[in-house]
């Protein structure tokens, strides 16, 4: 099954971009900071269940329109907009050849009767908080991995409900009866090998990974099967013949050390399940890194003026997504991909904090020109753009200060607030800026700020 990693970056590379997590916090602890330096590691054993929600977007497409029950079913990008790949499939489609990643077309021909179906954001936070609240039913200590992904610590909760094991049956038996969903679970004393054992479980059953069988369940799996472990460290890790996990748990750090350096150490714990991680409880709020929009254009934009647009609008949801969080942040920065499908971006600093569009777009307009159109007219060719806000803040509104940008600012936010009154009440599409919304509907993108579609989304997403 795959991983929620996996998804968001299949959903980015579609433009369409995936919630990060659907409940009421941004939990989100799972880190190599906090997994080796923990400032206490876990006293006595842990029980960790990693939940995975199975086929999650296929299945609630099915949920949806139960005549799709039984076919095979792949929920995907818009073709017409450039973002025609498979982003998730059915269990019937998977073992039709069906593959996450694939194009449209190509999993036509391994699959003649796929039924292709679009996204439906509002229908994935739905489910999703439906099954986190049965969850926390049974722990406050509930993390999410991606919308479809959660880790539990149900250490505390045994003497209400049973070991580790009865947990996660009951958990699954709940999900299944009150949403139509399943999910498959991983037990073990660490989130590390409870997500392995959630990856290796079948639809609706449960691994649990203990002391007497990790060896034989874990040890033989690949190396990409790990947490961070990526295709550069992987081919490193192949070049000194170490192929799967068990053979990384095996090697001897000092020497790992001289080939692939300070990272040695943490690899091989993880590989040997020395995760002290907590799983974040129901009151842990992880603030986001950044925020940011981006999205593939449905044909390559050559104008500047063009390009202003397209950066509005994203402009337009990170400030919308800011604000909502209550976030401002000191740093723009703009990536373009242009028809060689390569990246290339930069960053600029503010001296004072931002979550306005004319700010952020204004900035990101000189970061585009500078790195990409000079400032001319006509441009190279851009295929995707992207614009995130980082080096967050959630101390209080500026007071009117000696500078003229800090003033500007407070206009900025003044009529930031005015425009999200009205959207709330009326709508997106009846006050806006840099202008109509015929333009943005032309280059394929939803106005409605609580949709995600053309959108790669960074930790969260606002109620």
């Amino acid at each position: 099954m795959s991983s929620g990693l996996l998804t968001d970056l299949l959903f980015y590379a579609a433009g369409l971009g995936k919630l990060r997590t659907a409940g009421n916090n941004v939990n989100m602890t799972f880190g190599w900071k906090a997994m080796f330096n923990a400032v206490e590691k876990a006293k006595g054993e842990r029980v960790i269940l990693h939940c995975d929600l199975n086929n999650f977007f296929a299945s609630v497409a099915i949920k949806q329109e139960p005549r799709l029950r039984g076919k095979c079913v792949a929920v995907c990008g818009n073709p017409a907009l450039r973002k025609g790949i498979v982003l998730a499939k059915s269990e019937t489609a998977k073992k039709m050849g069906v593959k996450t990643g694939m194009a449209i077309w190509q999993a036509q021909q391994v699959c003649p009767d796929l039924v292709v179906v679009g996204t439906d954001y509002a229908a994935y936070t739905r489910y999703s908080k439906q099954v986190q609240n049965i969850y926390y039913r049974f722990t406050n200590q509930v993390e999410s991995f991606g919308i479809d992904e959660c880790w539990l610590d149900v250490t505390g909760s045994r003497k209400l409900f049973g070991d580790g094991l009865s947990i996660a049956y009951q958990i699954c038996a709940a999900v299944k009866a009150e949403t139509g969903l399943t999910i498959s679970v991983g037990v073990a004393d660490n989130k590390t090998y409870a997500k392995l054992g959630s990856d290796l479980a079948a639809p609706d059953t449960v691994v649990a990974i203990t002391r007497d069988n990790y060896q034989r369940l874990i040890y033989p799996l690949p190396l990409n099967n790990l947490l961070f472990v990526g295709k550069k460290t992987q081919a490193l890790l192949q070049k000194l013949n170490v192929k799967t996990i068990g053979e990384l748990a095996n090697y001897d750090v000092a020497t790992l050390k001289t080939f692939i350096g300070i990272n040695a150490e943490k690899l091989v714990a993880a590989a040997r399940g020395a995760d002290y991680s907590p799983v974040a409880d129901y009151d842990t709020h992880e603030p986001p890194k950044s925020v940011g929009n981006g999205t593939t254009m449905p044909y390559d934009i050559t104008t500047r003026q063009e390009v202003g647009q397209v950066l509005y609008l994203l402009a337009e949801k990170v400030a919308f997504r800011l604000r909502q969080a209550g976030y401002q942040g000191y740093t723009v920065t703009v990536s373009v991909k242009g028809t060689d499908l390569l990246w290339t971006g930069a960053q600029q600093s503010l001296t004072t904090p931002t979550n306005t569009v004319p700010t952020i777009t204004n900035t990101a307009l000189a970061i585009f020109d500078e790195i990409w159109g000079k400032g001319q007219k006509n441009v190279t060719p851009v295929r995707a753009l992207r614009v995130a806000v980082s080096h967050l803040t959630d101390h209080a509104p500026m007071q009117v200060g000696l500078f003229a940008d800090d003033n500007a600012e407070i206009k900025n936010q003044a009529l930031a607030d005015v425009f999200d009154r009205v959207r709330s009440k009326y709508g997106t599409e009846q006050i806006m800026l840099g202008g109509t919304a015929d333009t943005y509907h032309h280059l394929g993108f939803k106005l409605d700020f609580y949709e995600c579609d053309a959108v790669h989304d960074d930790g969260f997403i606002p109620e």
